[in-house]
């Protein structure tokens, strides 16, 4: 095998509810964004929290890389494996710059005092070079709190880009951002993946964003009550009679529908 991430035969159930339902997925190790959609309730959400040992399932088995068993690992062994989430609302520090977020993200904690002080050149160098990719290197002196909100989503991305991760998380990364913001979050998913050995797994709704990553070549995954429905291309998706069932009973898909 020669996959990224394995997942089998997956079941997860909250008081008998299964937000699970025996699912399969399986992303490859040349993949570079796998695009994750469903209705609400889905699981998709769940997925990211089994994925990352918040939830323990109740069967199935994770391998990451082949050969690491994931529902074996703590959050933190997680983690330090490479798998890193970001949730949906923005979580940085909103009373410290923009750099020592940056720097508190690199697991290099330390007074503020000696924030700027003792972080080393190597360090400055390489969170210079993120907050470029993000467009964020004029903000570095900026407090976190006085970003606007995609610059706070950007930043936060910045914070996990920082920790190299092999398998990034990203839940919903546009929702609440402007047209031109969307605009510049696409481009920087790409900008990622062509600059690191680092794989993005993304939840998204905003169809009109997921079509414009998705046609790049991208693999799109459709979920329904706790299992993958449908799987492949946007086009392939977007035209699977299941899907469209689930989304919108026995209508049509258009442009502006969910999938």
């Amino acid at each position: 095998m020669d996959t990224l991430l394995y997942v089998d035969g997956l079941v997860v159930s909250f008081d008998g509810f299964l937000a699970l339902r025996n699912l399969n997925l399986i992303v490859d190790s040349h993949e570079r964004i796998r695009l994750l959609i469903g209705p609400n309730g889905a699981g998709k959400t769940t997925l990211f929290d089994a994925l990352t040992g918040q939830v323990k399932p109740v069967t199935g088995r994770v391998l990451f890389q082949d050969h690491i068993n994931l529902l074996g690992l703590s959050e933190h062994a997680i983690a330090n494996r490479g798998v890193i989430r970001k949730f949906q609302t923005p979580s940085v520090f909103p009373d410290h710059t923009v750099f020592e977020n940056m720097v508190l993200s690199s697991g290099r904690k330390r007074f503020l005092a000696t924030l700027s002080a003792r972080a080393s050149s190597l360090d400055h160098d390489r969170i210079a070079e993120v907050l470029d990719q993000v467009g964020l290197r004029q903000h570095a002196n900026e407090r976190a709190g006085s970003l606007s909100h995609g610059q706070k989503q950007w930043l936060e991305i910045a914070m996990l880009l920082v920790q190299a991760p092999t398998l990034l998380l990203l839940d919903e990364p546009v929702a609440g951002m402007t047209r031109a913001e969307k605009e510049k979050t696409a481009a920087l998913m790409e900008s990622i993946v062509e600059r690191s050995a680092c794989t993005i797994m993304l939840i998204e709704h905003d169809m009109e964003f997921v079509r414009k990553i998705a046609r790049r070549g991208h693999q799109v995954t459709v979920m329904h009550e706790g299992s993958v429905l449908s799987e492949g291309s946007i086009d392939r998706v977007q035209s699977d009679e299941r899907v469209i069932e689930a989304y919108l009973g026995r209508g049509r898909v258009t442009a502006g529908a969910a999938c």
